[in-house]
């Protein structure tokens, strides 16, 4: 795994390694993105995960943690920093609740970030959308009750609206 330049685009994808947040990876590596795949439990799929994007000519590493544990996520966002600089998109694709990833985000996203939650798992406290918007950073979020992205092609569409605020 190459070191990319401070200037490249960072990702964290929580619940990285299968289904949603599996292809979403691929999809933002194969765009020049580096990636902080995290898994909880499956270590094996998590690799398997960075494997194909490594292939691919990507640049990836797994990190374990549980989104819901404040210390776990914010030594997420300090093993990110340290393999490949500065995040600047986390997509949320964990089960569990994204509340501390989220608040993680508002404090060590790159200003004008982006933070998507796919598996549409929580409101923000106004409070919280304060220091988001006074960041300059876009949430994107999925309605409680709707369907995932499924295809391909609703993984590519995702990314694309993400590159529109995403520099």
């Amino acid at each position: 795994m190459g070191r990319p330049t401070s200037n490249d685009a960072v990702a964290i994808v929580t619940g990285g390694s299968r289904g949603a947040g599996r292809a979403i990876a691929r999809e933002l590596a194969s765009r020049g993105y580096a990636v902080a795949v995290v898994y909880l439990r499956d270590q094996r799929d998590a690799e398997s995960a960075v494997d194909e994007i490594l292939a691919a000519g990507g640049t990836a590493l797994t990190v374990r943690a549980d989104v819901a544990d404040a210390l776990d996520v914010e030594r997420l966002f300090d093993e990110t920093k340290a393999a490949f600089g500065d995040v600047v998109l986390v997509v949320h694709a964990a089960t569990q609740s994204a509340s501390v990833v989220t608040s993680q985000a508002a404090r060590r996203l790159r200003h004008g970030g982006a933070i998507v939650d796919v598996a549409g798992s929580d409101a923000i406290p106004p409070a919280l959308a304060a220091e988001l918007r006074a960041r300059d950073i876009t949430v994107i979020g999925r309605a409680p009750g709707t369907e995932s992205p499924g295809g391909d092609e609703d993984f590519r569409e995702l990314v694309a609206v993400l590159e529109r605020w995403v520099e």
